[in-house]
């Protein structure tokens, strides 16, 4: 990235906000990954954002994945989100689909999704989804991919306000109450608070953890604040937020020292099974493999922002050697610390 620092990365489960370091970039397949999106009148603004951004903001990292969207509607007219902004596709759904094949097929709709399930609406909807890798449907959009019978056998979830309608409308679908749900190819995620996860998860499975994690910190980086901890560990809450803060801060203040993860665990208050447990479930990372990456983010700031010599940056950053801290760094970000600092 270009930030030379740790920064403050977004995590939307239970509303949590963690530190995290900013990680650069593996090789990343050239083959473009397309995304079109689908819009219906009473679309949710913040859905969609939360969509795209993190696509825009991965699209911008430096040697980032190659990523494509665009934005249509079932007949090309333009559509006004519930808040009543007006938006102008680039296409209809039928005309994009001519085009190429498409990797993500997302579907966003709002409140009134029991409107658009007219027999043109569902037959060109399951017609594009011929075309498509991957079916997701945000909001209220499960309601249309069930009228469609595209999730009949399969779990799926729904804006929380809908679930039990929906249950009773499609007791051919299994319906739960989770943040987002991915059964084969198809992806469902019940509200704007949990598609910023459901993206950032889309982006480590196809392009690897550290583009997700270079993504959410763009959303709150700041830049007069960004080795302090309490701005990001005030906003830990939740299950198991006060854990993962604790662990944070205590991983954070012993960068040069490390400790082993049982004395992390100590000071967060819990067991390691827990600490492992609670990393896993709002991170899909080990504690362990956390706290390498604040080592090696460090190290790559000393890099590029410091003269350390090779062996000085392993010493401040708890390596052996300068060997060991040259093997950690190449596998995680694809590169050496010369050619960081070339650049």
């Amino acid at each position: 990235m270009l930030i030379k620092m740790m920064n403050l990365a977004y995590r939307t489960t239970s509303h949590l906000i963690l530190l995290i370091p900013s990680l650069i970039l593996h090789f990343m397949p050239n083959k473009f990954h397309k995304f079109v999106f689908v819009l219906f009148d009473g679309f949710s603004n913040m859905v969609l954002a939360s969509a795209l951004e993190p696509l825009r903001a991965a699209n911008g990292l430096p040697n980032g994945p190659a990523i494509n969207w665009e934005i249509c509607t079932i007949d090309g007219a333009p559509v006004t989100s519930s808040s009543g902004l007006t938006i102008t596709p680039q296409a209809s759904l039928p005309d994009t689909v001519t085009k190429a094949d498409i990797d993500y097929l997302v579907i966003v709709s709002g409140y009134g999704m029991r409107d658009h399930t007219t027999p043109k609406i569902r037959a060109r909807l399951q017609n594009a989804a011929h075309h498509a890798r991957n079916i997701i449907g945000l909001d209220t959009a499960a309601w249309l991919l069930g009228c469609c019978h595209m999730l009949s056998g399969k779990t799926a979830t729904i804006h929380w306000q809908e679930l039990d309608q929906f249950q009773e409308q499609f007791p051919d679908i299994s319906v739960r109450s989770d943040r987002f749900i991915k059964d084969g190819r198809m992806i469902t995620s019940g509200g704007a608070s949990t598609v910023m996860e459901l993206m950032l998860h889309i982006l480590a499975q196809q392009f690897g953890s550290a583009v997700a994690f270079d993504v959410s910190n763009l959303f709150v980086y700041d830049a007069e604040n960004q080795y302090h901890l309490t701005r990001g560990a005030d906003r830990l809450h939740g299950a198991g937020g006060d854990d993962l803060r604790r662990a944070v801060g205590a991983m954070m203040s012993r960068i040069e020292t490390p400790i082993p993860l049982k004395d992390i665990a100590k000071q967060a208050g819990c067991s390691l099974r827990s600490l492992d447990r609670v990393f896993q479930d709002n991170l899909q990372i080990s504690p362990g493999k956390y706290y390498q990456m604040l080592r090696l983010g460090r190290a790559r700031d000393l890099a590029r922002g410091t003269d350390f010599s090779l062996s000085t940056i392993a010493l401040k950053t708890g390596f052996t050697s300068s060997a060991t801290l040259s093997r950690a760094f190449s596998k995680t970000f694809g590169t050496t610390i010369r050619a960081i600092r070339k650049n």
